[in-house]
C-alpha cells in the first residue's frame, strides 16, 4: 500500500497554545456620523394603512396652516424626533 500524499497545511496551521491566546472575534469601532455633505436618499415602503394616515395627517396639516405639508418634511422631522436631534 502506497503512502497518501501530504498536503502543505503548514502554513495554516497553529499551536494549540497559540490558538488559546487568540482572540476569534473583534467588535469594529462603530462609524464615524456623517455630518453635513449631500443628502442621502432613503425609500420607504409602508403599507396601505399607514400610507392613507400619512396622507389624511399630511392633508389635515395644509388645511389648518394653509401651507403645502409633504409626505418627506413629516417623515424627516418624525426621525429628528425620535434621534433626538
Amino acid at each position: 500500500m502506497s503512502k497518501r500524499p501530504e498536503g502543505d497545511l503548514g502554513s495554516m496551521a497553529i499551536s494549540k497554545a497559540k490558538a488559546a491566546e487568540t482572540v476569534p472575534f473583534s467588535v469594529a469601532p462603530a462609524p464615524p456620523p456623517v455630518s453635513g455633505g449631500s443628502p442621502k436618499s432613503l425609500t420607504v415602503k409602508l403599507d396601505g394603512e399607514l400610507y392613507a394616515a400619512l396622507r389624511a395627517y399630511c392633508y389635515e396639516q395644509e388645511r389648518a396652516s394653509g401651507s403645502r405639508l409633504t409626505h418627506q418634511q413629516v417623515m424627516v422631522e418624525a426621525l429628528k424626533k425620535l434621534l433626538g436631534r
